[in-house]
């Protein structure tokens, strides 16, 4: 009996699974928008997602210790996103990294270099805002609420961790 009540819960699971639409798994909707990545390092162990707030300390400490662990770097791949924490005035700044033509090193020079940036004159064109507007929605999706927040995805598995709140990629439950 506890055999045949185990396989049917293993086949609920199995359909739940099905039942998520392909737009709301966590990985596939990372994935929709790693094209407005910043990526650090090449590594194949993990992909690594990590939302941050250039003026938050925390999301700073962490891209630092990212940029001097070499390791890391060619152990994972990590894709940043830029999202605003509601208490910074990060927005021009965020607008102002994805729209230079060089957004890793300026990313670099304002995260781990602390370099202070003259945004009176700058304005964010269209494409920018839409790749914010892209990003937020996921950030959005995946309920937010702390930066750095950071999911990673091993290898070939569909399972991930998260710095904070409900565990969001348990891809083979329908938890809601």
């Amino acid at each position: 009996m506890k055999f045949l009540y185990i396989m049917l819960l293993l086949s609920f699971n199995i359909f739940a699974s099905e039942s998520i639409p392909i737009k709301q798994k966590p990985q596939d909707m990372l994935k929709s928008i790693s094209k407005h990545a910043i990526r650090i390092g090449t590594g194949t162990l993990s992909n690594v997602y990590i939302f941050v707030d250039p003026m938050c300390k925390y999301s700073r400490r962490i891209i630092s210790k990212i940029d001097e662990n070499k390791m890391l770097q060619l152990k994972n791949t990590y894709y940043i996103f830029l999202y605003r924490l509601q208490k910074f005035d990060s927005d021009k700044l965020i607008q102002y990294i994805y729209q230079s033509s060089d957004q890793k090193s300026v990313f670099m020079d304002v995260m781990v270099d602390e370099e202070i940036i003259d945004l009176d004159d700058f304005k964010a064109n269209k494409e920018t805002l839409q790749a914010l507007k892209n990003i937020s929605k996921v950030a959005k999706k995946l309920d937010m609420k702390l930066r750095p927040y950071i999911i990673s995805f091993d290898k070939g598995s569909k399972f991930c961790r998260v710095s904070e709140g409900v565990v969001s990629c348990l891809e083979e439950f329908d938890l809601h």
